[in-house]
């Protein structure tokens, strides 16, 4: 081609524009199934009305441009059990095994993969449902600098900041921020995975953000490897109060890699008293990523609440702190004013009876702050907790299928306890139980249990699905247990 005719102005516009491909920065770029043959490779589906099929495990799709700073959204909705990923950062000539990747599915607890959507699998889990099968959502992406943020129906789920130096090994050695291509690609057989409406805006070349790029000590180094393996780090016992709020729980989540349950506190003289209130509460925290979890306070709650109300939660925990002596003294094992201790091993066994029968009687599914004992018998913690009171305890665990918090905070129950329990198959927890806006912490204790009673994922629970809630086959029991 000659331009000898050409204005020096002409000249100039053609080859700008004549060489540009791919996306343009800045620009909003909305890619849909009349424009999907521009961006995406796709095979092994269908494009439909509304966008992409992916029906079986070999299904993908993958982008013809790369990025390394971006946004990208896209409307996904997912048919029963199935499951996909949203790669990204794949490298020039690699497959789509290669990048980060965004987890895709919607299924039940306990169905299906452990990880929900939003997860940036195997660097920062996510065990919470996000969205439900059948129905559309919103899933983004934003990359900038070497901050990484999913978000889920506009709320943030996963936040990572790819530290400097970062070395990864094996599988994961792929896993590094780069100019590389896109891909959705399903994982399974199950249901199908559709891809409605996407878009794409290219980010101008940043300068490394802070984020949540907290100071990479010997903790973290222990929570990166713990997700790398896919280990369930979730603290399941978090409450809103001293000031907590919902926003600053979520943020500090995903500061420390891990999830949470937020639990509300339910029973006599508590927020929490009815089933109006109870449903009023859950349908304020509905859409908040952290598992929704109801803390049964006292022994009275059984009247309070219809076990229709109770199966709402994702689970509900006790502990067995309150409760009545051989006196009729209804005692609050923390507040030293209201505790009664006329002798020490008789009062171990009625605490590791109430504990029994709390167990055997309440449709729990954790038992929390275990083992605590009042401050005047709690210097004596190990000579107390005999190993046959321990047995004792751990046998009502498992027969009545109840999970053993590791409580981080009191720091019980003790390594010992923990290992005999473990021995014996019961499931565990952790949690916090903070008190303010301040304790939250990094699950230390629990870390150290993990450690030294050789904790794995298959020892840890997760909630049940909707149609096997405990209180639903059960119900509630008749009179209180103490």
């Amino acid at each position: 081609m000659r331009f000898t005719n050409l204005s020096p102005l002409i000249l100039l516009l053609i080859l700008l524009f004549g060489c540009q491909t791919g996306p343009q920065m800045g620009k909003l770029i909305k890619i849909d199934a009349a424009n999907m043959n521009e961006f995406w490779v796709y095979s092994d589906n269908n494009v439909v009305s509304n966008g992409l099929q992916l029906k079986n495990q070999s299904s993908e799709i993958t982008s013809k441009f790369q990025e390394r700073n971006f946004e990208f959204t896209a409307k996904v909705k997912t048919t029963a059990g199935a499951e996909g990923v949203l790669v990204f950062a794949i490298p020039d000539g690699a497959g789509s095994d290669q990048g980060y990747a965004i987890k895709i599915n919607n299924s039940d607890y306990r169905e299906g993969a452990p990880q929900k959507t939003g997860s940036l699998s195997k660097i920062r889990n996510n065990f919470v449902r996000t969205a439900m099968d059948g129905e559309w959502f919103d899933l983004g992406l934003t990359v900038k600098g070497n901050l990484i943020k999913v978000l889920v129906n506009n709320k943030t789920i996963s936040e990572y900041a790819e530290p400097s130096n970062i070395q990864r090994s094996g599988e994961n050695a792929g896993k590094l921020l780069t100019n590389g291509s896109l891909a959705i690609r399903k994982t399974n057989d199950a249901g199908e995975l559709l891809i409605g409406e996407m878009t794409l805006k290219p980010l101008k070349e940043e300068t490394k953000e802070e984020g949540c790029d907290v100071a990479r000590d010997s903790l973290m180094k222990v929570v990166d490897l713990l997700n790398e393996q896919e280990f369930p780090l979730i603290d399941f016992h978090c409450h809103l109060k001293g000031g907590l709020t919902m926003e600053q729980a979520c943020q500090h989540s995903r500061d420390i890699g891990y999830n949470y349950g937020v639990a509300a506190n339910c029973g006599l003289k508590f927020p929490v008293t009815s089933d109006s209130t109870l449903n009023a509460y859950l349908d304020g925290i509905s859409r908040e990523p952290v598992f929704k979890a109801m803390q049964c306070e006292g022994r009275e709650w059984i009247t309070l609440f219809s076990p229709a109300a109770v199966a709402r939660f994702d689970y509900i925990f006790t502990d067995a702190m309150t409760w009545s002596d051989q006196k009729g003294r209804r005692m609050r094992l923390w507040i030293p004013e209201e505790t009664f201790v006329d002798n020490e091993q008789q009062f171990m066994e009625m605490l590791t009876g109430k504990i029994e029968a709390i167990l055997g009687a309440e449709p729990v599914d954790i038992h929390v702050n275990p083992t605590y004992l009042p401050a005047k018998l709690a210097p004596d913690y190990d000579r107390l907790w005999t190993p046959e009171r321990m047995d004792r305890v751990i046998n009502a665990l498992k027969t009545n299928d109840v999970a053993l918090e590791i409580n981080a905070r009191f720091k019980i129950p003790s390594i010992t306890f923990i290992k005999r329990a473990k021995a014996a198959g019961v499931k565990f927890t952790f949690g916090t139980n903070n008190g303010s806006n301040n304790d939250l912490g990094r699950l230390e204790y629990c870390l150290k249990a993990i450690k030294e009673a050789g904790l794995t994922s298959e020892d840890m629970f997760l909630p049940r699905p909707s149609k096997d809630k405990k209180v639903m086959k059960s119900g509630l029991p008749a009179k209180i247990t103490g």
